[in-house]
């Protein structure tokens, strides 16, 4: 009986060995697998570089840096080429305020554009301010068919809804055609000043409402003072909470917060002259590089008094926390459900009689469909000596950013080129690029 016994321990300790053994060998075979493969066993730094082999060769990452180093000739500013939060390319050129034209040699640290320097995205802003609204809209709080005059009963324009702001159909006037003496002498004019302009001066619509596509800055500017009066909180304040923060856009901030016009303190700026366009104001002091825009020629740009306007611009951003802005809106879906991430960005703006506009216009993205590349969601950004692009592709996660503080047109037809680069084709097609916004 003993011997019987101790026979049965002895396999049970033979059978545990063998088992060992296989586990041993099923988990070896398991780290020896391609990135394409991962499973648990992967530690996570492991898996990233296997990722950046993998997507290493499939993309021509040689060629990618040809471009940006013959990029460094002109641009000054900051280039990024992803694939979701894989970065491929990633340069930055240049100054925060100029001594001479580009390319800068021997910059000094204090003067000199990194990574993390911030630039006004301009135009690029009015994505946020569409998703601010979306958001809302999926809450159940704004619907996309209500008219504006349901929330501002004063304004002058009862047919417009909130679709109509967001695709460009509405007809609004452009307010950067105001004289600036309709605003008085604010050195900074704000969403709610422009929002008393528009009801009292009661301007006509330049066309009656969704008979034309009109790219109109007017319309997201109304867009972000409806995120405030519906979220009971200041525009500034909503974004970064439901927006910024959980995409991790922790160095994002608005011209407000850069100059200190704070929403809760009301702080303000001395009168000046009713007919001035600029205003002689520095940015207050900061631990993250902030660019100075220039215009043609290199001309410093002093802060325009529209700057204070938020929703279709006012943003200041980098290009880290953009890819984190990509990643999260379009692939992570953090922001918005994917079927709300899918209406901004497909075709809004078809007009009342059926008819399709050249553009194609979402809700704060522009798209082009492509016959090389496929479709495309981007948008630029001009203002105040800020020239940029954000692009997104959804067949491959494929991000393309440039933020320049110089007027001079660098990177136009490069966003092309890139993406001939990636599908490893050739074309002359400069198509997004020379799409400029305000």
């Amino acid at each position: 009986m003993a011997r019987l016994y101790e026979t049965i321990i002895r396999l049970r300790i033979l059978l545990m060995k063998k088992v060992l053994f296989f586990i041993v060998v099923l988990m070896c075979f398991a780290l020896s697998l391609r990135a394409d493969t991962y499973t648990t066993f992967f530690t996570e730094e492991r898996y990233r570089q296997s990722l950046l082999d993998t997507i290493g060769d499939r993309y021509d990452i040689e060629a990618l840096e040809f471009v940006a180093n013959e990029m460094s000739e002109k641009l000054n500013g900051v280039m990024l080429v992803a694939v979701r939060d894989t970065v491929l390319v990633e340069y930055a050129y240049g100054e925060l305020r100029l001594t001479g034209m580009p390319p800068c040699f021997n910059v000094s640290e204090n003067n000199r554009i990194t990574e993390n320097t911030l630039f006004d995205l301009a135009s690029i802003s009015k994505q946020f301010t569409a998703v601010a609204v979306l958001q809302l809209c999926a809450q159940g709080k704004i619907n996309l068919d209500d008219t504006i005059t349901l929330y501002f009963p004063d304004l002058p324009y009862s047919d417009v809804t909130v679709r109509h702001l967001l695709n460009h159909t509405s007809g609004i006037p452009e307010y950067f055609k105001f004289k600036y003496t309709v605003y008085g002498g604010s050195a900074f004019v704000d969403n709610e000043h422009l929002l008393r302009v528009l009801e009292e001066r009661k301007y006509a619509k330049i066309f009656p409402t969704g008979t034309k596509f009109e790219y109109i800055n007017t319309n997201y500017a109304i867009l972000a003072a409806l995120v405030a009066k519906v979220s009971g909180m200041p525009f500034e304040e909503y974004v970064h909470e439901n927006i910024f923060k959980p995409a991790g856009m922790n160095d994002t901030r608005f011209f407000t917060e850069i100059v200190g016009i704070d929403a809760k303190q009301g702080k303000t700026y001395p009168e000046v002259n009713p007919k001035s366009e600029d205003v002689n104001v520095k940015a207050l002091p900061s631990d993250i590089p902030i660019a100075i825009g220039h215009r043609r020629g290199g001309v410093t740009a002093k802060y325009d008094r529209l700057n204070g306007v938020l929703g279709d611009k006012g943003i200041y951003s980098n290009m880290e926390d953009m890819l984190r802005w990509a990643n999260a809106m379009f692939i992570d879906y953090k922001i918005l459900p994917k079927e709300w991430v899918d209406l901004a960005s497909q075709r809004e703006n078809q007009l009342n009689d059926g008819s399709l506009p050249k553009s194609i216009y979402g809700f704060g993205y522009r798209i082009e469909e492509s016959p090389e590349h496929g479709k495309l969601v981007y948008h630029g950004g001009l203002w105040n000596g800020f020239q940029n692009l954000f692009l997104y592709r959804p067949s491959d996660n494929v991000v393309i950013i440039f933020l320049s503080n110089l007027y001079n047109k660098a990177h136009s037809g490069r966003s092309g080129q890139i993406l001939d680069i990636l599908d490893g084709t050739r074309n002359d097609n400069e198509i997004i690029d020379n799409e400029i916004d305000n």
